[in-house]
């Protein structure tokens, strides 16, 4: 497999030349919006797929909170600062981490204003800046400036307070997290003489919750002396004390009056407070600065985004949309393996990672990302990809079976679909090689064949020996066949290439039962009772409609990936283009980018490709017209700019893999301005 060193677009659909990538790059798109169009993305300082993910925790005036403005953390509509956290979800529409809370303060605070932040600040967007690996903002209420930087464990800090600040503070908000009242135990302890903190988070969030919870470590180092401390718990602010243990608790640091910028540098580690400090020693030094780790980590983005180069004239406006959402695809998934090559796996034990694989990665949203950032990044980043295939097949052997959303060491069980299948079979597809495709293979086949601990399929029975889940089941048995299907084509297609023919056929075979669900006189998928009654929805665009997940009847009305031939036979290929364009007509019709939309849905999995099925149809030329009305209505260089991570990347190069787990790639299918997409690919 040849390693990509670079890629040159000339004159794609963003052309122009660049010198510094970054520039283009604006992290408050995704930030914004309303439903889900918000794109729940931290704005903050992180290094690619980086472990630490340093961002404000805001919320609006008076402390108004809404959990679905804040899966990231952040929302652009806000008016304070509640906090700076070191880890956040990326473009995740649930809400957790949100641990290890700092936020700097005028003063020590008062026991009211521990409780419901009242020590949160308010800030303007007219004082904040971000480029990729640095965030700064003004904070009115405390008068500092903050800035924060990260490397892969460590979280970089600058504060510079006012000359007016008598009692320059800094708290740890210990018992933070963004799940309210997740914390099931924080601990801080205050080393005076060592000029430390260090402590831990017991976060049992909105999916950490499902397997026990998540504990975070943390030790941070400043390098100038306290003048005074103090802790807090339920009960109260208790200055001079140094330790404290409680589910809603924290400590401060206060420093003399006039003390010069503060910089202090947080190592964070998900196996202990020990392996947190060496974490910061081996990614800080022995004297770090802020400024060498800014830096440093500017630099490390400007080699990940020039992997994609722009060539001729384009606006600006089209170079920031490419850059950020190409900058947004390498924040996630998140680097697990800590230095040293440790890690906490899914049996909760500590392993290392042998010499071959150099990171273990979790927070893995595959419902949303495998048909979109997972087939990009085997496109832009296949090293990234390969550990991503090898950290599956690692929770598969500790913890027993292959997981469908994994979050830090633990199942969630979130979503629907055995889609890891599908990622598997398109490793095996691409040949990103370096793992055991027989050991992925019957890790594939277990998910399909059995009645899994962890993460197991709805009513596996019924689909094997019906050929359908029934509604009786579960209402949302139809996505789930549908899903099924596509799963049990991708063990197929693994089978195949690994010359297991009876298992090829069987499960090819299964795959086909997607067939069961088709309404031939509606040409809708619908749910069907255990008696095989048709149970099809009174409208088809109630994107709340309990029979689809996350969706409507539209949404999945052209969702086969495996068999779009075989979908459009049934159709009538005429009557297939004419329905295909409603859906998209009808979506432009929809000007709002208040999402959901009831027809086509970029940022969403279900009819993510849809816009390139056409080009199965013969009319490569609307796959043309749809992507570029997509590309120029609902995404834009604002912060409500991103209803989806990848898709604009996938759309800017017209480089897409329509179904992953094959090695079929659709590129450029225009008919028209055809001298507009000239490519190649170094590499070596």
């Amino acid at each position: 497999m040849p390693t990509m060193s670079a890629i040159l677009v000339l004159g794609l659909l963003f052309p122009a030349a660049v010198a510094q990538y970054s520039q283009f790059v604006n992290q408050f798109v995704g930030t914004g919006g309303e439903g889900f169009g918000i794109g729940s993305v931290p704005p903050g300082a992180q290094a690619p797929f980086g472990a630490v993910r340093l961002s404000p925790d805001t919320v609006y005036t008076d402390n108004v909170w809404l959990d679905f403005n804040h899966f990231g953390g952040y929302y652009y509509g806000d008016t304070h600062v509640r906090v700076f956290s070191h880890t956040h979800m990326v473009g995740s529409g649930a809400v957790d981490y949100g641990t290890v809370g700092v936020m700097p303060a005028a003063a020590a605070p008062a026991s009211e204003t521990v409780v419901n932040y009242g020590f949160r600040s308010a800030f303007s967007h007219k004082k904040e800046q971000a480029a990729p690996g640095y965030y700064s903002v003004y904070l009115d209420d405390a008068g500092v400036l903050a800035e924060l930087s990260a490397t892969t464990h460590v979280g970089a800090h600058r504060y510079t307070f006012d000359k007016g600040v008598k009692q320059p503070t800094i708290l740890f908000a210990a018992s933070h997290t963004l799940t309210p009242k997740a914390c099931a135990g924080a601990y801080v302890e205050i080393d005076i003489g060592a000029m430390e903190v260090r402590g831990y988070n017991v976060n049992n969030g909105g999916l950490s919750s499902r397997f026990g919870g998540v504990t975070t470590y943390f030790v941070a180092k400043f390098s100038q002396p306290f003048a005074s401390v103090g802790v807090w718990n339920a009960s109260g602010v208790q200055p001079g004390v140094a330790v404290v243990n409680s589910t809603v608790g924290g400590g401060w640091v206060s420093f003399a009056p006039g003390t010069g910028p503060i910089e202090y540098f947080l190592g964070l580690s998900f196996i202990s407070i020990d392996q947190a400090r060496v974490n910061l020693d081996a990614e800080g030094g022995p004297k770090p600065t802020f400024d060498a780790i800014r830096n440093e980590t500017a630099t490390v983005w400007e080699e990940r985004l020039s992997l994609i180069e722009i060539n001729t004239n384009a606006s600006r406006t089209d170079l920031v949309k490419f850059y950020t959402a190409f900058y947004h695809t390498l924040l996630a998934p998140t680097t697990f393996s800590e230095v040293g090559g440790i890690y906490l796996g899914f049996d909760n034990q500590v392993h290392t990672l042998n010499a071959s694989q150099p990171t273990y990665y979790t927070d893995m949203s595959i419902w949303d990302v495998h048909r979109s950032e997972f087939p990009w990044l085997a496109f832009v980043q296949p090293d990234v990809q390969r550990d991503v295939v090898r950290s599956l097949l690692l929770m598969f052997q500790q913890g027993g079976d292959l997981p469908k959303w994994p979050l830090a060491n633990g199942y969630t069980g979130c979503m629907t679909g055995s889609h890891t299948l599908v990622v598997l079979a398109d490793a095996l597809a691409k040949n990103l090689g370096g793992y055991d495709a027989e050991l992925a293979y019957n890790a594939s086949r277990q998910v399909a064949t059995t009645n899994e601990a962890h993460a197991g399929r709805t009513d596996i029975v019924d689909w094997i020996n019906k050929g359908y889940v029934p509604f009786e089941n579960d209402t949302r048995g139809c996505t789930e066949s549908l899903e099924y299907a596509y799963d049990d084509w991708a063990v197929g297609q693994q089978a195949a290439m690994l010359g297991h023919a009876d298992d090829a056929a069987l499960f090819t075979n299964r795959s086909r039962q997607w067939r069961n669900l088709w309404n031939p006189q509606y040409k809708f998928f619908c749910p069907k009772n255990y008696a095989g009654d048709w149970l099809c929805p009174p409208t088809w665009v109630n994107v709340f409609d309990e029979r689809y997940v996350e969706g409507d009847a539209w949404h999945y009305r052209f969702y086969v990936p495996h068999e779009v031939d075989a979908l459009i036979e049934l159709f009538g290929a005429e009557t297939y283009v004419d329905e295909l364009t409603k859906f998209f007509e009808l979506a432009e019709a929809d000007n709002a980018n208040i999402l959901p939309n009831p027809y086509y849905w970029a940022g969403n999995e279900p009819d993510i490709l849809s816009v390139w099925e056409f080009a199965w149809a013969g009319r490569a030329d609307l796959t043309q017209k749809y992507s570029r009305w997509t590309m120029n209505h609902r995404f834009n260089e604002f912060p409500d700019g991103l209803p989806g991570l990848a898709w604009l990347s996938i759309a800017g190069l017209q480089i897409v893999t329509p179904c992953p787990g094959t090695s079929i790639v659709i590129r450029n299918p225009s008919k028209t301005d055809q001298h507009r997409h000239n490519f190649r690919m170094t590499c070596e």
